[in-house]
């Protein structure tokens, strides 16, 4: 019989020896193949879900960027009304709750003389009130300073004093008469308000 290979390993011990090594390499490489296939899906599984969810967050991106470039308007809008709401809230803080006091004021005008006019009217917060009143006729401002007098008008007054007194114009020999006042009005209570 002719010999085609020709044996290196010269005893067959060193032959087994050699062939034992190279069993192990070779599971040790089959355990390493293994483990780095395992690492391998793993990343690959982690990376791709990864990447769902990245995808998924440039579109809600995209989608909320779209959304604010169409709703641009309506952000100025709310901005006003947020300026307008500031606005009111420091008129409110400085407010006098003028319209009870003015309903107070001309009622007490209409108890007096029908032909009376109030010109102006000015209150601040702290009640302190400033009003002209004109008359048409000599005996209406004469009504007028009785009924001033009474307990009715002074009752609505922490103080009151006639600021000037005016006669104005001489149109047809018919006269006019401005009375102007300043003082503080009482606190009116809360169901007074309405």
């Amino acid at each position: 019989m002719q010999k085609t290979k020709i044996n290196l390993i010269i005893s067959r011990e060193d032959y087994q020896k050699y062939e034992g090594f190279f069993y192990s390499l070779k599971i040790l490489i089959f355990i390493l193949i293994f483990i780095f296939l395992v690492i391998f899906v793993s990343f690959f599984i982690i990376l791709n879900n990864e990447n769902k969810v990245f995808n998924r967050l440039t579109d809600q991106k995209k989608f909320y960027l779209t959304a604010l470039q169409e709703k641009k308007g309506d952000e100025a809008k709310i901005f006003y009304m947020q300026k307008k709401y500031a606005d009111l809230k420091t008129f409110l803080k400085d407010d006098a709750f003028s319209a009870p006091y003015y309903k107070l004021l001309t009622s007490a005008l209409k108890e007096s003389t029908e032909s009376s006019n109030l010109e102006s009217f000015e209150i601040n917060k702290d009640r302190k009130v400033a009003f002209t009143i004109a008359f048409t006729g000599f005996p209406q401002l004469v009504n007028f300073f009785k009924f001033i007098e009474s307990e009715t008008f002074i009752k609505n007054f922490e103080n009151i004093s006639l600021k000037s007194f005016s006669v104005i114009g001489n149109v047809e020999k018919k006269e006019n008469y401005e009375l102007s006042f300043i003082g503080k009005f009482i606190q009116l209570k809360e169901g007074d308000y309405e």
